[in-house]
């Protein structure tokens, strides 16, 4: 027999879009670039933040039409929060959001080592918004 019942979906308080977030040594900033969201992160990502994180791009990509997210400037991302981009990667296919991830070096060996190709990846956040189709993308190639 299958389980019946409610399944509630709730839009993010738009007062927490685009705040910048702190967690222990990580740090996030969201702004409006050229008909996109692009997510930066600084700092070190890992277990003990990535939920957080979490939590931030899936309440940003629910109201954005494009996302990328901005990872060039992470010192150090754990392995343990990989799982962190697949979850968004979900997020946004279930929303109908294009997105790209910009991978600095400390993702970038976690992604090669993790096995995670799969994630829409670009060499800059200049790149992923002329991949997305953002008018103007030339400007911060």
């Amino acid at each position: 027999m299958n389980a019946i019942g409610t399944i509630r979906l709730y839009r993010p308080d738009p007062t927490s879009i685009g705040v910048s977030e702190e967690w222990g040594g990580a740090s996030v900033t969201a702004t409006h670039t050229q008909g996109a969201l692009v997510v930066s992160i600084r700092g070190e990502v890992d277990a003990s933040n990535a939920a957080r994180l979490g939590d931030y791009l899936e309440r940003h990509a629910a109201v954005a039409g494009s996302l990328v997210v901005d990872t060039s400037a992470v010192d150090f991302y754990g392995a343990s929060a990989l799982a962190v981009l697949h979850r968004v990667d979900r997020c946004c296919a279930r929303g109908g959001v294009g997105w790209r991830l910009v991978a600095g070096p400390a993702l970038g060996r976690v992604m090669r080592v993790g096995g995670a190709a799969d994630l829409p990846r670009a060499e800059s956040v200049g790149a992923a918004l002329r991949q997305l189709g953002s008018p103007c993308a030339s400007v911060g190639s």
